[in-house]
């Protein structure tokens, strides 16, 4: 049996604990720039709000819903209480996303417990009490029916598919075919155009049509929604492939603040890819206006590269495909893909040898300075122009 952990309403939550006296009323957690929600709380659920909704379609819906920046570093304290606690719990644990959790429970003392829902009820009680968030609970023989389960009854649910508590084939009868992790939109208008509507039509659609729609991953959801166990724990996951940021914020024209945006995504992406020993051989910039449109444009790389100045000539190629003159911009992001292990530092046929050490050196540097003092302390000029720019920092002029 495996338990998926999943707290409810995180950011929006973790924004609570922080300021008690939100608690009780319709609260919208937004995302950088402040232009989407990505987390409400339940009193803001309650009048239609969703994850991911814009911030003036959700005001629309809840007028008096207040509207606050999430406070991720509350948030990402909360996760490693939460995953501590489940840690001294469970021998075998993974961690999902930030509010999320799978937990082995075949590997605790004595196997599955007898009594599994005492032991669950108890563990919520723990993290209520000890972090001060509630979490939902979900149980059952594979992963998928675990994480299924644990949105059946939030917040602060638990539900366990076992009989004679609750049969695999009544929980799927009861569940949506858009409920399961993985039927994104197109797959639902392929269900749906085959008369698939629950979970339970899915499971029990023919094999063979199934992989001619799905491909072999739609095989491995059916057996797991039968209650087949094809993925464990696992404990050390994969590195990235990719690593992305965006930022959206008020419509602007201003190309040197919107590059500046650009540019706070290079520091972050790239501090974060190295942390994992990898280098990447493509760059993504996108951008979206005023009518939520997007644009983007990819390029590979003619060698990997895992230093800011490596990757700045490329980037600033795909930003100016880009740009346009008049275009009123809403958001901009930045990927770094195609990740892979850093090898030796490699040297291109038209790069002199000494400009890429040199720009190992300042990243190196730079690594030092963000490890030590934060992210913030250190930005490119073009960047101080950007929102939080009054913060006192330095140039990498100034630094090197």
């Amino acid at each position: 049996m495996f338990a998926h952990i999943d707290a409810d309403a995180f950011f929006a939550s973790a924004l609570q604990r922080r300021r008690p006296d939100l608690k009780g009323k319709p609260l919208l957690a937004l995302g950088m720039g402040g232009g989407c929600v990505i987390a409400a709380s339940y009193e803001a659920k309650a009048f239609g709000v969703k994850t991911g909704m814009r911030l003036s379609e959700a005001k629309k819906l809840c007028p008096k819903a207040i509207a606050i920046p999430s406070d991720f570093e509350e948030a990402l304290l909360a996760s490693r209480q939460i995953e501590t606690i489940l840690g001294n719990r469970c021998p075998l644990i993974e961690q999902y996303s930030i509010d999320e959790w799978f937990l082995d429970l075949r590997t605790l003392p004595g196997g599955t417990p007898a009594n599994l829902e005492h032991y669950l009820r108890e563990l919520q009680k723990t993290v209520g009490a000890s972090v001060g968030l509630t979490i939902s609970i979900g149980a059952g023989p594979s992963k998928l029916l675990a994480k299924m389960a644990s949105e059946y009854r939030k917040p602060a649910g638990v539900t366990i598919i076992s009989p004679p508590v609750l049969s695999i084939d009544d929980f799927l009868r009861d569940r949506t075919a858009a409920t399961i992790p993985g039927i994104g939109p197109r797959r639902q208008l392929l269900s749906t155009a085959h008369g698939w509507t629950t979970a339970y039509d899915i499971a029990h659609a023919d094999s063979v049509l199934i992989k001619k729609l799905l491909g072999e991953p739609g095989v491995d959801m059916q057996r797991e929604l039968l209650g087949e166990a094809l993925t464990g724990i696992n404990e050390n996951p994969a590195p990235p492939k990719s690593v992305s940021r965006c930022r959206s914020f008020p419509s602007s024209k201003d190309r040197e603040m919107v590059y500046g945006h650009l540019l706070h995504h290079l520091t972050y992406t790239m501090l974060k890819m190295r942390r994992e020993g990898l280098a990447c051989r493509m760059v993504s910039v996108w951008m979206r206006d005023h009518e939520y449109r997007h644009r983007g444009y990819t390029m590979k790389l003619p060698l990997p590269v895992d230093t800011e100045e490596q990757a700045l000539p490329y980037i600033e190629k795909c930003f100016a495909r880009l740009w346009e003159n008049g275009l009123r911009c809403t958001q901009t992001g930045l990927a770094l893909l195609d990740l892979n292990p850093k090898g030796g530092t490699q040297f291109s046929l038209f790069e002199a040898p000494k400009k890429t050490e040199g720009a190992e050196k300042v990243q190196t540097a730079l690594d030092v300075l963000h490890s030590k003092y934060g992210r913030g302390v250190i930005g490119r000029g073009a960047a101080m122009n950007t929102a939080g720019a009054g913060k006192k920092k330095l140039s990498v002029a100034e630094a090197i």
